[in-house]
């Protein structure tokens, strides 16, 4: 088998992390390209792998030429795929160019990898959503195989979008447990700052994601500013950048208790301290933070935003919130949910049992995965 990887860039993000560590597994059986839009690498490209960049990209170009410039990537994609026997590619843009590729060539399969829910991702009414909207239904069901890494992924493509049930497998994301867990031990500035909170007697909440929209941290500032105002001794720091800081900033004020910490290299290191994990997201397809977080014991509090396999089995309700082994889901942006679920795990410290949490992680490790992947590649 030669395949061919098509991905956005080899940047700090969830995909890139998960092609990273596909890359080296599959590596060691088969003949690998991997194709990148805009030339960032923040992971290292393993030897073996032939890298090529598809002409001068960037993710910040205006929708409009990202649009008029899919048939001609597609067309030089198609030069690169010709004599390969898989071409897979992930995430939406992607997506579309190597389905668009296949118009020009006969070879090879197509496999494509949805990353997001996509009815939440282009569910507003801009043009950008609309013509995301369209070219999913145009050109989706014709991939040979769609991959998505949650249920909900899943089912979003089938029921909303008309893609045939057939063609799409659920592929949860990879991790290499190890990997974090040895990053985690680096005693970084950002560790330093949250272990001396700690040792004043703070509780510890850390949250990690880009400071936009879709993150919603804003719902953490407002659900800490109530937990604040009853009297708990608590702290939430918040590692990201993004264009809300300002807005965060202003919202959180004078604050001593809400901390924006920025962006890092190595979340692992702070998250590794804190007692609690907690995620405001709207929507996400499947948040690698959350079993990241698991793999080093610290338990979740996140809004129902992600697929519920990663906190295993479902313990019982508490005045409607579900309580899972790894942590405790919410409402979507629902202050009082967010707020109750805070609250409750600050009143039941022995509610998680951080061995489990540990245990439980190795579940997502590659070496119990891969072989989903190559199975899913070779039928």
């Amino acid at each position: 088998m030669h395949i061919v990887i098509l991905i956005y860039s080899f940047g700090a993000g969830g995909a890139e992390r998960v092609t990273s560590l596909l890359l080296e597994e599959l590596i060691k059986e088969y003949k690998i390209t991997l194709v990148l839009l805009e030339d960032v690498c923040h992971y290292e490209i393993p030897n073996g792998v032939e890298k090529i960049i598809l002409g001068k990209n960037s993710n910040n170009e205006n929708g409009v030429i990202k649009l008029l410039k899919l048939p001609f990537l597609a067309y030089k994609y198609s030069k690169i795929i010709k004599d390969s026997t898989h071409s897979l590619s992930l995430m939406t843009r992607p997506n579309y160019i190597n389905i668009l590729a296949s118009f020009f060539v006969r070879q090879p399969r197509i496999f494509i990898s949805e990353r997001c829910y996509p009815s939440e991702q282009y569910g507003y009414n801009n043009l950008a959503s609309k013509i995301n909207r369209f070219l999913i239904k145009a050109l989706y069901n014709k991939a040979y195989k769609i991959s998505a890494n949650s249920e909900q992924n899943a089912d979003d493509l089938v029921e909303n979008f008309g893609i045939a049930r057939e063609k799409v497998t659920f592929l949860p994301n990879v991790f290499c447990i190890d990997k974090i867990r040895n990053l985690s031990q680096e005693e970084t500035e950002l560790k330093q700052i949250i272990k001396r909170h700690k040792s004043n007697g703070e509780i510890i909440f850390v949250s990690v994601g880009r400071l936009d929209v879709g993150k919603n941290h804003i719902l953490l500032i407002n659900a800490f500013n109530e937990i604040l105002s009853l009297g708990y001794k608590v702290h939430l720091f918040i590692i990201g950048s993004g264009e809300l800081e300002s807005y965060l900033k202003e919202a959180i004020g004078d604050s001593k208790n809400i901390t924006l910490l920025g962006k890092t290299k190595n979340p692992y290191a702070p998250l590794s301290v804190a007692d609690f994990f907690v995620f405001g997201s709207n929507h996400e397809g499947f948040p690698n933070v959350l079993v990241e977080s698991i793999s080093l014991g610290v338990p979740i509090i996140t809004t129902d935003c992600a697929p519920r396999i990663i906190l295993g089995e479902k313990r019982r309700d508490i005045d409607s919130i579900p309580l899972f082994k790894c942590g405790i889901v919410t409402s979507i942006n629902d202050l009082n949910s967010m707020v109750g679920a805070i609250k409750y795990v600050l009143d039941n410290s022995n509610i998680f049992h951080k061995d489990e949490l540990l245990e439980y992680s190795m579940e997502f490790d590659i070496s119990k995965k891969i072989g989903e992947y190559k199975q899913w590649l070779e039928i």
